[in-house]
C-alpha cells in the first residue's frame, strides 16, 4: 500500500553519520581513558548533556563531576576539543537532499546526540543546513539523549506538527528509527553502516520491532523518495 506523502510536513535529521562523517574517535572514550575510575557511559552522560562554551569550560565540567584532571589530562582534553571541532565532513548529497526537501515547502528538523565542539564543526562544514532549519534540538543543549522521546517530542512540537505529520531520517535504529515509529512518525533509515546495525537487522526480521517506513543506503537518495515527493503526488492525484 503506498504511503500517504500527504501527512508529511517536516523531515527531521539525525546528524552524525546522516548528515555528516561521525567521529573519528569516540570523544567519550577518550576522557574516560585519562580520568581514574571514570567509564565512557560515566563521561557521555557529562559532555553529551551539556553545553560547553570552551576545552577550558570542559575541564571545568569534568573537575566537577571526576575531581581534578592532571595537567597530562587538561591538555588531551584540549586536543580532543580541536580535533573534534575540525573532524565533521559533510556526506553526499546532504545539503543538497536537505535543501530540496526544504524548497519544497516541508519543515526541516535537525535531531541529534552531539557534544559541542562536534556540533561547532557541523556548523561549519554544513552551514546552509543549519541556516535552512527550522528547529534544533541537540543533547548537550536539552539535557536528554536518544532513545528518551522527548527530544522527539520537542522537535516535533518546535516544528508545529504533529507526530503523523514527521519523518525521521537517521542511521541507527535504536536512537533513531525505533522511537520515531513509536511515537507514530514515519521513518527513513540510512543504512549506511549496517555492519553496526546486524543486531537491530535481526530484530527486524525476526518480527521483534517495527520495520522502518522506508531503508536507503545513504542519505543523499532521501529527496527522491516518493513519501517526500509533492510533486509526484500531485500527478498521480491529477492523473
Amino acid at each position: 500500500m503506498p504511503h500517504n506523502i500527504s501527512q508529511i510536513k517536516a523531515a527531521i535529521f539525525d546528524i552524525g553519520a546522516t548528515l555528516v562523517t561521525g567521529p573519528p574517535v569516540a570523544p567519550n572514550k577518550v576522557i574516560a581513558s585519562l580520568i581514574d575510575g571514570a567509564t565512557a557511559a560515566d563521561v557521555s552522560s557529562v559532555i553529551m548533556t551539556t553545553e560547553i562554551q570552551s576545552a577550558e569550560h570542559a575541564c571545568s565540567i569534568l573537575e566537577k563531576r571526576f575531581g581534578r584532571l592532571s595537567g597530562e589530562a587538561v591538555m588531551a582534553v584540549c586536543e580532543l576539543w580541536k580535533s573534534q571541532s575540525t573532524a565533521p565532513e559533510a556526506l553526499g548529497g546532504a545539503a543538497e537532499t536537505v535543501l530540496t526537501i526544504k524548497n519544497r515547502g516541508l519543515k526541516i528538523g535537525l535531531l541529534s546526540d552531539i557534544w559541542s565542539p562536534y556540533y561547532a564543526g557541523v556548523e561549519r562544514v554544513l552551514p546552509e543546513v543549519v541556516e535552512a532549519s527550522d528547529a534544533i534540538v541537540l543533547s548537550c543543549r536539552t539535557g536528554v539523549r536518544k532513545p528518551d522521546t522527548s527530544n522527539f517530542r520537542t522537535a516535533i512540537d518546535a516544528l508545529g506538527v504533529e507526530a503523523s505529520e514527521a519523518l525521521m531520517v537517521g542511521d541507527t535504529y535504536t536512537h533513531d528509527i525505533l522511537p520515531a515509529l513509536e511515537l507514530g512518525m514515519k521513518a527513513v533509515w540510512v543504512l549506511a553502516r549496517p555492519e553496526r546495525e546486524s543486531e537491530s537487522i535481526i530484530r527486524i526480521l525476526n518480527g521483534e520491532v517495527p520495520v522502518p517506513t522506508i531503508t536507503v543506503a545513504s542519505v543523499g537518495e532521501v529527496a527522491s523518495l516518493r513519501i517526500l515527493n509533492v510533486d509526484m503526488l500531485t500527478q498521480e492525484r491529477v492523473g
